[in-house]
């Protein structure tokens, strides 16, 4: 008798609306300031620790695990200026980070007026963790947050 009344929460999708959509190669996206975005890349697009960079984005965002994907969480700077700005991914094991960078994206910054740059910081989120697949060995980075069964402990 429940699962009727389930349905409609469940077709909405998750509660979370804090999660940025991911943007994914090759594509464009208009935000504002303070938005977030999420950076999204599978197997062979990306490593972890690949870092995405823009001329509008807060600071550096370095692309981790979540498994099954690649992500990077980026926020667009509360002073961005309207336009159109590339995206750029650069290889972490890069000698000369100029010379490997690879256009991503495309961030379409729009006009925002003075109350929402002054609310801007409001938006602005911590960094997050990285959640690599239960079976692949620990840890991957400093960021891998997953728990483990200790197998002497009661």
């Amino acid at each position: 008798m429940a699962l009727p009344l389930l349905l409609p929460l469940l077709a909405a999708g998750p509660a979370s609306a804090a999660e940025p959509a991911p943007l994914p190669l090759g594509s464009v996206r208009s935000l504002q300031p303070g938005d977030p975005l999420g950076v999204t890349a599978v197997s062979g697009q990306a490593v972890n620790g690949d870092t995405i960079t823009s001329p509008v984005l807060l600071k550096t965002g370095w692309m981790r695990m979540t498994a099954p994907r690649l992500t990077a969480v980026v926020t667009i700077a509360c002073d961005a200026r309207p336009g159109t700005y590339p995206l750029t991914l650069t290889s972490a094991g890069a000698a000369r980070p100029a010379e490997h960078a690879a256009p991503w994206a495309h961030i379409r910054v729009e006009a925002a007026d003075e109350a929402a740059r002054r609310a801007c910081r409001n938006k602005v989120k911590p960094d997050r963790e990285e959640h690599w697949a239960a079976h692949t060995t620990w840890p991957q980075s400093e960021w891998d947050v997953r728990s483990f069964r200790c197998p002497v402990c009661r």
